[in-house]
């Protein structure tokens, strides 16, 4: 089986991508990247993708961000056809798409060689286009996808709350879910912890995941002076909540600097908690899942959580830690302090984590995919 992975970027900046290449490779799958020149296109890292890439290109003067409906619309034409030729040139039995604008190229080249078409949907695309000078674009991506969508051999997204929101918003057969996991090769749980009970909060630094909840939560953990707030990362609320945590004498408040991502999941489990808050701030937070979750539960980590559908029901299904009623650091200090005080609940829920990431992996749930895959191919 041969398949053409198509993500409209420079390949190396989307993790998800990485990590379908490497299942295919490892399941012997003969797999060629195709992607898009973009402005963090970048050769040294272009040459650490692990099969052939090829990276399409269109005229320099259309490159960038273009004024006027016409040049736009323009620009869209030449890197669909870019892309689509692209993929053409390969002959694969397969194309995945990654996201919609990938899609659209995508399903040109698998009418031309008839083959097989995925579409993995990473979220829901048509939120990207806010604002009034958006709407119309916006309105025409989401009647590309309800077209397009009835026409793919299967779709694929990432979590169940957002494959139930795809069946109902296109009447369409529920998408496959390929969870946005950790890889099982990931998994690591240290046997040296650092001091005190640490609950750590790994990421960027945006707003709406939780940093801002752990600081206003340091007066209310003042009674347990084991208990230790840590944040590692980087972003632009750093300086902001330095100074919170300042104001706020938080000497329980560590800031670590970021690690490599290789280096995140054995960091991570030296701490005792991991900590998921995503404030439902438009659909696509709602309707996802927290990378970090699965970084936690691979660290065998429990976990606390923001309530969202999917939180919901992993924790369901799992038990593997707490999802706080409503994002305020009351709700998250009671849940620290439930983790902290009852060490047979701890126990349990970090043993169910282990369980969560043993079960849902990512070459657990890519393999979902690639038998479907063969199983189309075998019936072409």
């Amino acid at each position: 089986m041969k398949v053409c992975d198509v993500v409209l970027n420079s390949v190396w900046y989307d993790p998800r991508v990485r990590k379908q290449i490497a299942e295919y490779l490892r399941q012997d799958v003969d797999v060629t990247v195709v992607g898009m020149k973009c402005p963090r296109y970048d050769e040294e890292k272009i040459a650490l993708v692990p099969c052939k890439t090829i990276i399409a290109e269109i005229d320099s003067s259309f490159d960038g961000k273009q004024k006027g409906v016409i040049r736009k619309l323009k620009r869209e034409s030449l890197k669909t056809k870019a892309v689509r030729d692209a993929i053409v040139a390969e002959k694969p039995d397969v194309i995945h798409a990654n996201d919609l604008n990938a899609l659209i190229p995508a399903y040109e080249a698998a009418k031309k060689l008839s083959c097989v078409l995925i579409y993995d949907s990473h979220e829901i695309n048509v939120e990207n286009f806010t604002g009034q000078r958006k709407a119309v674009f916006a309105r025409y991506m989401r009647y590309k996808e309800a077209n397009l969508v009835k026409k793919v051999d299967k779709m694929v997204c990432v979590s169940n709350a957002a494959a139930e929101y795809f069946k109902e918003e296109y009447n369409i057969e529920k998408p496959m879910v390929v969870t946005n996991c950790s890889l099982k090769s990931e998994q690591y749980i240290s046997e040296i912890k650092n001091p005190g009970f640490e609950v750590l909060n790994h990421g960027q630094f945006y707003e709406g995941r939780g940093y801002d909840i752990m600081a206003e939560a340091i007066p209310l953990l003042k009674d347990y002076p084991e208990v230790k707030l840590a944040v590692r990362g980087f972003g632009k609320l750093e300086e902001s909540l330095r100074a919170r945590v300042n104001e706020l004498q938080g000497e329980n408040f560590i800031f670590y600097p970021k690690v490599l991502v290789q280096e995140l999941i054995p960091e991570a489990s030296k701490s005792m908690v991991g900590v998921a808050i995503t404030e439902a701030i438009c659909l696509n937070f709602k309707l996802s899942v927290s990378n970090k979750l699965f970084e936690y539960a691979s660290a065998g980590l429990p976990v606390i959580m923001s309530d969202i559908p999917e939180h919901r029901y992993l924790n369901d299904k799992y038990q593997f830690g707490i999802i706080i009623p409503e994002n305020t650091p009351e709700a998250f200090a009671e849940a620290v302090i439930k983790l902290y005080t009852d060490k047979q609940f701890y126990d349990k829920c970090a043993e169910n984590a282990k369980k969560l990431s043993d079960e849902v992996n990512w070459e657990n749930e890519f393999s979902k995919l690639i038998h479907f895959e063969r199983k189309c191919c075998r019936g072409k």
